[in-house]
C-alpha cells in the first residue's frame, strides 16, 4: 500500500504527499508521525521553518495551502465537509485523479496513526512537540452533538426513582440500590480484582452517590453516572495501593507491546468452552492485565460506558483512552489465544 501510494507521483508530487500526512499526523496529535514525515520533507528539501508553520496549524501559500486545508477539515470537521470543498480543490487547479488520491492518502494516514497509538511505537528519531491548539482537535473525536439521538435512546428506566428519592423517598433510593447492585460490584470486582475490597468500594459508591444525588441533573442515565461514581471510587482505592502504576496519562503510554500470537482463532469458541468456562477464563485474563488496561478495559468493554463516558471517568483524553483500549485488547487476547486458536486442546 505504501509503494502505491507514495512511489507513483504521476498525480501528486511525493512532497506534497509528506505535506499531507505530515499536517494529518499533527491534527490526530501523533508525535510519531509527525517526527516520520518531518524528516521525509527534510529529504526532500522542504525548510524546516515551513515544516513548523504546517505543524502549527499554518496553511502555505499556493494550491498546497489549499491541499492541506482539506485534509485538516477531513481529519477535524469531517461531518462538516460538502460539495464545496472539493470544488474548491478544482478551483486552484487540482483534477479528480488527484483529489481521489488526497483522500486515500488522509485515509491511510488515519490508520496510520491508529495503529502507532495502539502498538505504542515510538520514533527513533527527534520529535517535535505538536502546539496544543493543534492538540485540542482530538483525535477521531467525532461532533456527537450533530448526531440525532432519538426519544427512546434518551429514556431512562430510573428517571422516575430518581426523582422520588430527590423529593425525600428514601425507600427509592433502597430500590435503586438493589437494582445496581451487581452491576456496580461486577465494576469493582473488575477494577480492584479482591471481594473484600469490591464490598468496601460498593458501600462507598452507593453512600456518594445518596450524598450527591441532590445534583444528578439527569444528562446522562442513572446507571452511566453510578458505575462513573463507581469507577472513580476503585481508582482511588487502586491509588492508594502501594507501588501501583500511575493510571493518569503520561510518557508511559508510549511503552511497547506487539502481540505474539497471530495465528487465527477458531471460527467457534463455543466448541471448545462451554460459556460458564470462558466467562471465568476472560475474567482471569482481564484481572491478570496491568491496571490501567484493566480499568479501560471494564469500563468499555464490559460496562458498555462509551468512549466519551469512560474518558472522563478516568481523567483520559479520548485519544490515550483508545490507545489503551486497543492495547489492553491485544493483551487480553494474547492472553486467551491458547484457548482459543485454531486447533487449541481442551483442557
Amino acid at each position: 500500500m505504501l509503494e502505491a501510494l507514495l512511489g507513483n507521483e504521476n498525480c501528486l508530487s511525493r512532497a506534497q504527499k509528506e505535506r499531507i500526512l505530515l499536517a494529518v499526523s499533527a491534527a490526530n496529535q501523533s508525535q510519531y508521525g509527525v517526527a516520520l514525515h518531518e524528516q521525509m520533507l527534510k529529504l526532500l528539501g522542504v525548510p524546516e521553518a515551513e515544516i513548523a508553520y504546517i505543524v502549527n496549524g499554518g496553511l502555505p501559500e499556493g494550491p498546497d495551502g489549499s491541499l492541506i486545508a482539506f485534509a485538516r477539515k477531513v481529519i477535524l470537521h469531517p461531518l462538516e465537509l460538502c460539495e464545496a470543498d472539493v470544488e474548491r480543490l478544482r478551483s486552484v487547479g487540482f483534477r479528480e485523479p488527484q483529489i481521489v488520491e488526497v483522500v486515500i492518502l488522509i485515509g491511510a494516514c488515519n490508520l496510520f496513526n491508529t495503529l502507532q497509538f495502539g502498538t505504542g511505537a515510538t520514533p527513533d528519531f527527534p520529535t517535535r512537540t505538536i502546539p496544543q491548539v493543534v492538540a485540542e482537535n482530538k483525535v477521531y473525536r467525532q461532533a456527537l452533538e450533530l448526531r440525532p439521538i432519538t426519544e427512546e435512546a434518551q429514556e431512562d428506566p430510573d428517571a422516575e426513582w430518581v426523582v422520588r428519592v430527590q423529593n425525600g423517598d428514601l425507600g427509592a433510593f433502597e430500590a435503586l440500590v438493589e437494582r445496581h447492585t451487581q452491576r456496580v460490584y461486577r465494576t469493582l470486582i473488575g477494577l480492584l480484582g479482591n471481594p473484600d475490597d469490591a464490598k468496601d468500594a460498593l458501600q462507598d459508591t452507593f453512600l456518594k452517590a445518596f450524598q450527591n444525588l441532590s445534583g444528578f441533573e439527569r444528562r446522562s442515565r442513572f446507571s452511566t453516572w453510578l458505575v462513573s461514581i463507581a469507577s472513580n471510587t476503585g481508582l482511588q482505592r487502586l491509588r492508594e495501593r502501594r507501588q501501583v502504576e500511575s493510571l493518569d496519562e503520561d510518557a508511559s503510554d508510549r511503552e511497547e507491546f506487539r502481540p505474539r500470537q497471530i495465528r487465527a482463532w477458531g471460527d467457534d469458541p463455543e466448541e471448545l468452552y462451554s460459556k460458564a468456562e470462558r466467562r471465568t477464563l476472560v475474567e482471569q485474563a482481564i484481572s491478570r492485565l496491568p491496571a490501567k488496561y484493566r480499568v479501560v478495559l471494564v469500563l468499555r468493554d464490559v460496562q458498555q460506558l462509551s468512549t466519551d463516558e469512560a474518558a472522563a471517568a478516568l481523567g483520559l483524553s479520548v485519544p490515550a483512552l483508545k490507545a489503551r483500549v486497543l492495547r489492553g485488547r491485544l493483551m487480553l487476547r494474547e492472553a486467551l489465544a491458547p484457548h482459543f486458536m485454531e486447533g487449541a486442546q481442551t483442557a
